[in-house]
């Protein structure tokens, strides 16, 4: 069920609706603020536009990091079980 959570990002009032629990949602908040501020002090973007942009970049380039390395671990895991299996046998 959809629940409504009231959030405040860049300092707008949001609400949204999320089949995720407030607990949820209320960590996705505190981390996207703490992305803004990080960008925020590191570059000079004042527009709320810039400074979004900026984060979203960021944000993208470290899922993009995160999958690579996810792709790693799951390559390197099939490498692996092979070996033992081979081992096994």
């Amino acid at each position: 069920m959809k629940e409504s959570v009231e959030l405040t990002i860049l300092g707008h009032k949001l609400v949204i609706k999320s089949d995720e629990s407030e607990e949820y949602v209320r960590e996705v908040e505190r981390l996207l603020n703490s992305k803004i501020t990080e960008v925020r002090e590191k570059t000079k973007a004042v527009a709320t536009l810039d400074l979004a942009l900026l984060v979203a970049l960021n944000v993208t380039g470290e899922l993009i990091k995160a999958r690579e390395a996810l792709e790693d671990v799951e390559k390197r895991s099939g490498e692996l079980s092979e070996l033992i299996e081979r081992r096994i046998s």
